[in-house]
């Protein structure tokens, strides 16, 4: 009896430890289950928004292009830009469809960017066929009209996006699934005629090589040092933390006051490179006068004397300020040092590698006048201002009149060759709200 009663308190026993690890093993799994749906739904609502801003960039350079495109005299010029644009549609329309959208909520918006890049695709051949194309500029107003529209609607759901707002959760909403484009909307349909930052030239390709530069003395580290001394008021604790090598260059962190500093000398000539800081604006009492003023006091205690402002922009209290210089009366986009300083007066950054890069003894002599250059641009431009400016090109230079114009409220800055009046480039003025005005 006594052995049945043992018996029985085992099973019992075992029974209740076999449950218990049953409830662990359950317990985790639903643990694992909850933690692997949400690594998984963490990736899909990544890409999702890379699906997102993918669309915008695309729509976005299809707009910038546009807007050149209609001021353009230049038929090689509209069709790389077109030849561009089909590629940018393309972009969109993978953009779209890797979205968690309804096709009844998209196939208006898909049908447009492919008949957007077909016309595109199309206006390209007709040139390259010597074709005219005077057909297709009769239709570029039309379809960037179209074309802004949708750039805005999608540029108020990457808002969305930005504030928190998960595609994975909304993609069913109004806000988020209202891509649908009505059929009567724009129609650059099958029926093809026979056939735009941070200012201009801010990040152009720049050549390889930091020419004469190079061929300055090099300097020691303590070299290095003392000119960073003598440049900045009040650096301290300056510390080499490595070498770049393009072109070589010594590093450091140091400090100015309570703010963090990080610095770059050329070994070639001791030229400083870069000054980047920490600060944080506190006040905002400067006026665009005064912070340009006290940009070139800057550029100039850092070594580059005799510039002249070409840009201006202001964001959450800080300013960039483009300057370059001007020489004979040329404006050398080319030779370009960026200063940043906050509204409160206090300098923050300083970036001078496209002047070391490009800098050099130049024959600025043009062929033809200022008033033939403005008779080489649209017609449909009201021109603000015409001055000769040398501007980078496929890793070279070309001497241009830089021709300051706007066309129904938009701004423009077309570059005409001093030499035989052909455009080079266009580039268009926007306004990025919270993002002050860019370059495209």
């Amino acid at each position: 009896m006594a052995n049945r009663r043992r018996g029985f308190i085992a099973a019992i026993v075992s029974i209740s430890l076999g449950l218990a690890v049953l409830v662990g093993a359950l317990t985790y799994g639903l643990f694992y289950i909850r933690e692997d749906h949400k690594t998984t739904l963490m990736k899909l609502e990544g890409s999702y928004q890379s699906s997102f801003y993918e669309l915008s960039e695309g729509v976005s350079s299809i707009e910038s292009n546009l807007c050149k495109m209609m001021v353009s005299t230049s038929d090689t010029e509209s069709a790389l830009l077109a030849a561009e644009n089909y590629r940018n549609a393309v972009s969109a329309l993978n953009g779209l469809s890797g979205l968690p959208l309804d096709r009844e909520d998209t196939v208006g918006t898909a049908k447009f960017l492919n008949q957007v890049g077909d016309w595109s695709l199309s206006m390209s051949k007709a040139v390259s066929r010597g074709k005219d194309i005077s057909s297709y500029r009769n239709q570029l107003e039309d379809v960037y009209i179209y074309i802004a529209q949708l750039n805005s609607r999608i540029t108020d759901m990457i808002a969305l996006i930005k504030d928190d707002f998960l595609v994975i959760n909304n993609a069913s909403k109004e806000k988020l699934s209202n891509f649908d484009y009505n059929e009567s909307s724009v129609d650059p349909s099958a029926e093809y005629p026979e056939l735009i930052y941070d200012g201009p030239f801010s990040d152009a390709a720049k050549k390889d090589s930091f020419g004469e530069l190079m061929t300055l003395p090099e300097i020691s580290e303590e070299q290095a040092v003392e000119n960073l001394q003598s440049a900045i008021d009040g650096i301290s604790d300056i510390e080499k933390c490595g070498v770049g090598d393009e072109p070589p260059c010594y590093m450091f962190t140091a400090k100015v006051g309570e703010a963090n500093v990080f610095a770059c000398i050329s070994v070639n000539g001791g030229k400083i490179l870069s000054v980047n800081t920490d600060r944080a604006v506190t006040v905002a009492n400067f006026t665009q006068d005064g912070v340009i003023r006290l940009s070139k006091e800057i550029a100039s205690m850092l070594g580059y004397d005799g510039l002249t402002e070409v840009w201006y922009n202001e964001i959450d209290g800080v300013a960039t300020v483009n300057l370059v210089p001007l020489t004979d009366g040329v404006i050398c986009y080319t030779d370009l040092v960026k200063v940043k300083v906050g509204l409160d007066g206090q300098f923050i950054g300083f970036e001078a590698t496209g002047y070391c890069k490009s800098h050099h003894s130049r024959d600025l002599s043009p062929t033809i006048d200022a008033l033939t250059a403005a008779e080489c641009v649209s017609d449909s431009l009201e021109i603000v201002n015409v001055r000769l400016a040398l501007v980078p090109r496929d890793e070279n230079e070309v001497l241009c009149y830089e021709v300051a114009a706007t066309y129904k409220g938009l701004r423009y800055f077309v570059y005409v060759d001093a030499r035989d009046g052909s455009e080079v480039e266009i580039l268009r003025v926007t306004e990025q709200g919270g993002q002050g005005e860019l370059v495209s």
